[in-house]
């Protein structure tokens, strides 16, 4: 009967885990990954054929000197490369793939902001919405406002608030929305465009007043820098006494011909 080979034995350099090959195994030409430490590594040249060691009670061999048996599922792996490692290094390279094209985007829209906002103009649908610019209400002055009661059709208690807003920015708006409240014993709020709220409130039924204040300007309405447009608030039913009436400017739109909301 011929006499059975000795082990071969390999090494992990990272953890320094020693393992018992079996016959079949080729270290130089193969790729190990360790079972304990997960390091993949090929092996410059296998270890020197060693006898079996002696048995010794389990408790009594180093951890730094046991030998483990070479699980075929852990290698050797012929690619080169740890299978779970590929994953991972995908992952990263589409992050930083990711990151620098969104900023070679972000640095191409600064530069070129106008191509940009004709571009997303153009989408249907969307577009319009998409490329609204608000300018600072602080653009725009209120001048002349008035608050008074009066009455409406139908002999309908009305308090009404009146002015104009005078366009002080360096460009033409599309749209002013004028922000109006009242106090008394309630307080009501209601929002208009200026440009588009009636001028009398007289001959109006309260359903009109409540319809007509929530229209917007005509498309083509712009308000060119230094003109002004008036407005028109109506609270239906106020409260007596009337304690204080408050105005200002909630948004200013900049004008882009076709992209005003309607």
């Amino acid at each position: 009967m011929a006499a059975a080979q000795p082990a071969m034995t390999i090494r992990c350099p990272a953890c320094e885990t020693v393992f018992r090959l079996p016959p079949a195994a080729q270290p130089a030409t193969s790729t190990f990954r360790c079972s304990r430490c997960d390091h993949v590594f090929r092996p410059e040249a296998p270890a020197a054929a060693a006898p079996p060691p002696p048995p010794r009670p389990a408790d009594d061999l180093p951890d730094d000197e046991s030998v483990e048996d070479w699980d075929d599922a852990d290698g050797p792996d012929d690619g080169g490369e740890a299978p779970r490692a590929m994953p991972a290094r995908f992952a990263l390279r589409a992050v930083a793939g990711t990151t620098l094209a969104f900023g070679l985007l972000s640095i191409y829209a600064y530069m070129h902001r106008g191509r940009v906002m004709d571009f997303l103009a153009g989408i249907p649908i969307v577009g319009p919405r998409m490329t609204v610019s608000r300018l600072r209400p602080a653009h725009i002055q209120l001048t002349d406002v008035k608050g008074e009661y009066t009455r409406a059709g139908g002999d309908a208690l009305v308090f009404v608030i009146t002015g104009s807003a005078v366009n002080n920015a360096p460009e033409p708006v599309s749209a002013i929305q004028i922000k109006g409240s009242i106090a008394g014993g309630t307080e009501q709020q209601r929002m208009v465009y200026a440009g588009a709220a009636p001028h009398d409130v007289h001959e109006l039924s309260t359903r009109e007043i409540d319809l007509l204040q929530t229209l917007a300007p005509p498309r083509d309405w712009q308000l060119l820098p230094g003109e002004d447009g008036d407005f028109l608030l109506a609270f239906v039913d106020p409260p007596q006494p009337l304690q204080e009436f408050r105005v200002e400017v909630a948004t200013v739109q900049r004008h882009r011909p076709g992209t005003r909301d309607q």
